[in-house]
């Protein structure tokens, strides 16, 4: 089979396909816990939090999925990402809404509830176009919960609960609006006589829980939080395993072993490494020279799309990135003493080291750690793209 004819199973920069989910069996079992409790008539409130790449947004897919598929929930899944007020998020939760409501009858007494607030649907109901009236979206805002009371009175014949799932939430958890609307729509549920299954599922990293916070103390009481951390090895194994599989590729354990180590358990590079070697792969068995190929390829990919404005352009001299090529050799998560560090050093790296570090962390690469002197990468994607870099590197000499 030749290039043009191969289709990769994997998906770099996307949620997980159902199908290659593996590992998080934890987090699944709470996941779907919340989902069996809401499906008896109660509220849950879950925040997913992880650093990036770590699959967040991937396990919030599948929680809608097992939501859909075993609980017959009406579940939307919607990104917010560049909206930073509510109005533009209330309308991209109702709009979602109408969307995923498949059966006929329900998108009926859907369109007679929100009717006034529908510009148009296309030809076969599957497009939704909602108002852009401030003053109606306002509207919306304020009746939130009366109106998914509504919703679901209108659909529990058919449908047990309703999941709402929010992602990117960069631009709106900085508007302290937000923080005081989640408070105050549980506290609406939570005093309300008749049951009202819902579950609300907040999607970001730390920071975006921490500026809730900020604005709203309650916040860290009304969400149970699944924090996310990397994939073990074996988890990692599985993955690669099931994947290539499907396309009926063996793997050499030589090259496993490389593909493993070099993506860290971080879900989004083990994506962009088995992309890597899939495309290097030409006779369905995964060498080790096809596994280092893949990864140069992968490393350059992370770069162009994740990191190279923030990490590389700002570190462009040769001195730097031999100092971060040097830090690739601490193992993956861990923090590093300074003084351990230059003792590795030659006398010209050791000469612009307090330099480099008061510029990493300037761009946000590098953060001082609990002790004197001890330092640690902001996010793993950081440490194991260099990785990946150092192992570029080395292979090009």
């Amino acid at each position: 089979m030749n290039n043009i004819e191969k289709e990769s199973p994997f998906a770099p920069g996307k949620p997980v396909p159902i199908e290659y989910f593996v590992g998080r069996i934890n987090e699944i079992n709470r996941l779907q816990r919340a989902i069996h409790q809401t499906s008896g008539g109660r509220n849950e409130n879950i925040f997913i939090t992880g650093e990036r790449g770590i699959g967040k947004s991937s396990l919030a897919s599948f929680a809608r999925f097992l939501a859909i598929k075993n609980y017959d929930f009406l579940g939307v899944h919607c990104s917010l990402g560049g909206i930073r007020d509510l109005e533009g998020m209330i309308r991209i939760v109702f709009q979602r809404l109408f969307q995923e409501a498949s059966e006929k009858s329900i998108r009926v007494r859907l369109k007679e509830l929100l009717g006034k607030f529908i510009k148009g649907v296309d030809l076969f109901g599957i497009s939704v176009e909602f108002t852009s009236d401030h003053a109606q979206l306002r509207t919306l805002v304020e009746n939130f919960l009366p109106f998914l009371r509504e919703i679901y009175y209108n659909i529990r014949e058919q449908k047990r609960g309703i999941l709402i799932i929010l992602d990117d939430l960069n631009g709106i958890t900085v508007q302290s609006d937000f923080a005081h609307f989640l408070k105050s729509f549980v506290d609406e549920i939570a005093v309300f006589q008749e049951p009202i299954p819902i579950l609300l599922i907040l999607v970001g990293i730390e920071d975006r829980r921490e500026d809730l916070i900020k604005f709203q103390p309650s916040i860290t009481r009304i969400f149970d939080i699944i924090e996310l951390t990397s994939m073990t090895e074996e988890e990692a194994a599985e993955f690669f395993t099931k994947a290539f599989a499907r396309q009926g590729i063996k793997i050499k354990p030589e090259a496993m072993d490389l593909m493993v180590r070099f993506s860290g358990g971080l879900p989004m590079l083990m994506h962009e490494v088995g992309d890597g070697v899939f495309w290097r792969d030409n006779d369905s068995f995964i060498s080790e020279e096809d596994a280092q190929n893949g990864i140069l390829d992968a490393a350059d990919n992370v770069g162009r799309k994740y990191l190279d404005p923030q990490v590389y352009n700002a570190m462009r001299s040769v001195t730097y990135r031999s100092i971060l090529r040097k830090l690739a050799k601490i193992q993956l998560g861990m923090s590093f003493i300074r003084k351990d560090i230059i003792t590795q050093m030659s006398t010209q790296e050791a000469n612009n080291f307090d330099n480099f570090l008061r510029r990493a962390q300037k761009v946000g690469i590098i953060t001082k750690g609990e002790s004197r002197g001890e330092y640690r990468f902001v996010n793993q994607l950081f440490h194991l793209y260099i990785f990946l870099e150092a192992f570029k590197a080395e292979r090009e000499k």
